[in-house]
């Protein structure tokens, strides 16, 4: 726009000097250059303006770029911190939920409750195989009060396994003498939050960050009878009052003593022979 101005001035002002070269008049030709002059200067500071406009803009666009750039950068750190608060509250959320769905079953030899913070799941009575049959189960079982048959066999058979109740034999053993020759019982009890459950012979307490869930003594059959497995029987063991004294075939349970040899696997001091063994049921 500017060279076109400028081109016209030109043209007009050769025009004139053509067309009236006889008649110029110096005043008007100079009047003439000044005006060229100032229309000069006016492009010259519109030139001037319009780069100083142009650069304004471009200085604009950068922070414009700038501010959106760091807007960007804002909104997806703050996509990135929820991203990262949500996965962090999930699997707090999951690992709450297996925590809560976690828990752990054992059976409280000996009494007919569970403790206080944990669940019955059921009670019933402890028993085993008889004392003086060389086969049969090992264990000791919770038999439930009332059991579920599915088409038994009519009769006794020769070709099965038996069990029996179970009776204490602790005539010389203070902590259990009244319960001598008496049925125990026992429950199943859970306990809900906990993964792990672990019993502790020889020791009445748990370790460091467990649970106790009861303490006792340990007992199993006489050794001179068939063999057997260790069970840690709470320390106020009760009995079942509607079973008969004395019920003479049984799975017999006696307290277990240590036999201890100076330099053995079980050394003598800190175990005594002789002394019987406390135990205690853990859970975590």
């Amino acid at each position: 726009m500017a060279r076109f101005l400028l081109a016209c001035v030109l043209v007009l002002l050769m025009t004139f000097v053509t067309c009236r070269c006889q008649e110029t008049d110096l005043h008007l030709v100079n009047a003439l250059l000044e005006k060229v002059e100032d229309v000069t200067r006016r492009l010259a500071a519109m030139k001037n303006e319009a780069a100083s406009i142009r650069k304004s803009m471009e200085m604009d666009s950068v922070e414009v770029k700038d501010v959106a750039s760091t807007m960007d950068n804002g909104e997806n750190e703050r996509i990135v911190d929820i991203d990262v608060d949500d996965d962090i509250e999930k699997r707090q959320l999951r690992s709450n939920s297996v925590h809560q769905a976690a828990s752990v079953t054992y059976v409280r030899w000996g009494r007919k409750t569970c403790p206080q913070h944990a669940e019955l799941v059921y009670e019933g009575v402890i028993g085993g195989s008889h004392y003086a049959h060389s086969g049969g189960g090992a264990n000791y079982l919770c038999m439930p009060y009332q059991p579920t048959y599915d088409t038994p066999a009519t009769g006794s058979q020769s070709t099965r396994g038996l069990l029996y109740g179970s009776q204490y034999y602790t005539n010389d053993f203070e902590p259990y003498n009244q319960l001598y020759k008496h049925d125990p019982p026992c429950t199943v009890c859970r306990v809900p939050s906990r993964s792990t459950t672990y019993t502790v012979p020889a020791r009445n307490v748990c370790p460091s960050g467990w649970n106790i869930e009861y303490t006792g003594y340990m007992m199993t059959s006489q050794y001179g009878q068939k063999r057997t497995r260790f069970i840690c029987m709470d320390e106020n063991a009760d009995y079942v009052f509607w079973t008969s004294y004395d019920q003479g075939t049984a799975a017999m349970l006696y307290p277990v003593e240590v036999r201890c040899v100076n330099g053995g696997s079980i050394p003598c001091a800190p175990y005594v022979s002789g002394d019987e063994l406390t135990c205690a049921v853990c859970t975590s």
